[in-house]
């Protein structure tokens, strides 16, 4: 039964930690897209304002999966490992092949 929760939490500390990097990496490219649209606004308000909206889009897209993601393995803890294992195994195995080559 311990082992089970401690499982539990490997998962859910696993996908939050997921969670946390893309969240990083969603911000990084918010700035790239400011930064550059920031370039566009000097050349034409329009399109500033219209790559603003879809950045904003896509941010609240990405927020949006991201807790679906995080709920629907707090209350399938066993399936978000096994998932979380099958990903692990494939990309070892990825990376065995690749070293051998």
């Amino acid at each position: 039964m311990a082992t089970t929760t401690k499982v539990q939490d490997m998962a859910e500390n696993d996908l939050e930690n997921q969670i946390a990097e893309l969240r990083e990496q969603l911000t990084t490219i918010s700035r790239s897209l400011s930064e550059q649209g920031y370039e566009l606004f000097e050349n034409g308000g329009s399109a500033f304002d219209s790559m603003r909206r879809s950045t904003r889009r896509a941010a609240r897209f990405v927020g949006e999966e991201a807790q679906l993601v995080t709920e629907k393995a707090r209350e399938n803890p066993m399936t978000a490992v096994a998932i979380v294992s099958a990903v692990a195994g494939l990309g070892l195995l990825a990376g065995l092949s690749a070293y051998r080559r």
